[in-house]
């Protein structure tokens, strides 16, 4: 009787936690949403892919259309998941959901494409400049050849 009664509650204390770990996994797929993360990482493809166009000229549009196609960005979210876990306990999470529910939270998320697409171009452009910072560097130092 004793062995019976110590699996029943293992086994209510693993449900238990498989329930609270599934709704956690809930509030952050929920989080993901409402944060239009999935949108974000669609725009980000929508700008890396004319970059990749340019590098490499000649590719059929029809190619880049069945690559986007392609694409699964619900996947990406799963994958997302075990590092929100690792960073954010519950409360965190639920604290979030309600700030990306808030005014200020839905303005960040309202911005946050147009702030992702300027601040892209400034990385570009820094990238560059460092770019060539690094090839005057080593030419001045000697480690190249003009």
């Amino acid at each position: 009787m004793k062995k019976i009664f110590f699996v029943l509650v293992f086994i209510i204390v693993i449900s238990g936690h498989n329930i609270h770990a599934q709704t956690k996994n809930d509030d952050i797929l929920k989080l993901l949403s409402i944060s239009e993360t999935g949108k974000i990482a669609e725009q980000t493809l929508d700008l890396l892919i004319p970059q990749f166009q340019q590098l490499i000229p000649g590719i059929p549009d029809i190619f880049w259309i069945r690559f986007r196609s392609k694409l699964n960005i619900n996947a990406l979210l799963l994958e997302c998941i075990p590092a929100y876990n690792k960073y954010y306990t519950h409360d965190e999470i639920k604290q979030l959901l309600i700030f990306y529910e808030s005014p200020l939270g839905r303005k960040m998320i309202e911005v946050a494409p147009f702030i992702q697409e300027e601040t892209m171009y400034v990385g570009q452009q820094w990238g560059e400049q460092l770019g060539y910072e690094i090839v005057n560097e080593l030419i001045r130092e000697g480690f190249l050849e003009e």
